[in-house]
């Protein structure tokens, strides 16, 4: 402590510890007393050089201690400083959200309101009389906007890395075997044929038997995307055609027109690919890079004729991308799509101490 004999308050110095401070003390003393005999004309004694000396060392030796602290103080604070930065782009991106969320609520439920509004403004007027054919329109608005809601709600979510994801141990053959139940009744109805390819195809050289690969899913969210690319399959697939569902066990996922990755980096020993491949319309290429934003419509899709927002692709590419995959997409006018997603897979065989048994070199 340093007192501050203009102002007469006492400023505080932090030396470091007691210790230090002593060395700082006692130097100054040896210092002055020294002085003092120079200036009396005599000569200083050899005690006093030999406790200069020492007093030099611990001198040194404590400047040292304080530059490591202060090294270790400036690291923290750009440390804090990062954590600060960090947090504030995550707030600005959830603004971001929010805002787009309101914009797109208020842009994409202006139409369904409208319609209904018309349709019980028309009821009220007695232009119309509310029966039952009207009421089914009404309702069929209602659950439009409803499912539009929980979508851009979901969307929003996803993008924030707000929903949380339950992963699970899944055997793909298991997993991939259930899915065309789940779908053949609508299939049949639209005159579809749903095909599932028998066996998963596994690239040359990998030594991995389909029957014990394993994902780690959240199968409920995976399930949905697997509904998106089949539901997308199904409605522009014309009476008579084929969907078909496939799966591949690889080294890398495979190239495609449009792909969308996870923007972790991630080496996995496999990679398990699901494809949905339909003979319906097909799309433009210049449609392709888009499919996958929200909202987004391809040119040659009926609005009238195809229902839903849009918004089914780009929460599948949100969800994939969760889980450390990507989706993509290829795709030729008149000669139908192909849709698939990738996700990291794993040899299930396990050894005594639990652990997933991964292949030499993975």
């Amino acid at each position: 402590m340093i007192h501050n004999s203009s102002t007469g308050e006492r400023a505080l110095v932090d030396f470091g510890t007691t210790s230090e401070q002593d060395v700082f003390t006692e130097e100054l003393h040896i210092l002055r007393a020294a002085k003092t005999d120079v200036a009396s004309g005599k000569q200083p004694d050899q005690r006093q050089f030999e406790q200069l000396a020492q007093h030099y060392e611990k001198l040194l030796k404590t400047t040292m201690k304080l530059s490591r602290i202060s090294d270790i103080q400036g690291r923290t604070l750009k440390e804090q400083e990062q954590d600060l930065r960090t947090a504030s782009a995550d707030l600005q991106n959830l603004e971001q959200l929010r805002r787009q969320l309101i914009s797109d609520i208020s842009h994409e439920l202006r139409t369904p309101i409208t319609s209904v509004q018309g349709y019980i403004k028309a009821f009220l007027d007695n232009v119309i009389q509310p029966d039952p054919v009207y009421l089914t329109m009404i309702y069929q608005k209602l659950l439009t906007i409803n499912q539009l809601i929980s979508d851009l709600f979901q969307l929003s979510t996803l993008k924030a890395n707000q929903l949380p994801l339950h992963f699970k141990r899944t055997s793909i053959l298991q997993w991939l075997m259930s899915i065309p139940r789940k779908y053949e009744l609508e299939a049949n109805r639209q005159g579809v044929a749903l095909i599932l390819d028998s066996s998963i195809s596994v690239e040359e050289s990998l030594g991995i038997r389909p029957e014990s690969a394993i994902l780690f899913i959240d199968t409920v969210r995976m399930e949905q995307v697997v509904t998106n690319l089949l539901d997308n399959a199904l409605k522009f697939t014309p009476q008579g055609g084929t969907v078909r569902l496939s799966g591949r066990l690889s080294a890398q996922p495979p190239d495609s027109v449009t792909a969308f990755k996870s923007a972790k980096a991630n080496t996995p020993p496999y990679w398990f690919t699901l494809t949905v491949e339909d003979t319906g319309k097909g799309i433009e290429p210049n449609d392709l890079p888009f499919i996958f934003e929200r909202f987004f419509r391809a040119g040659n899709a009926d609005s009238h004729a195809v229902s839903g927002a849009g918004l089914g692709l780009a929460i599948s590419r949100e969800i994939v991308s969760q889980h450390n995959g990507q989706i993509g997409a290829d795709s030729e006018a008149g000669r139908g799509s192909r849709f698939h997603f990738s996700v990291p897979a794993y040899d299930g065989s396990m050894s005594a101490d639990g652990t997933i048994a991964l292949p030499a070199g993975s």
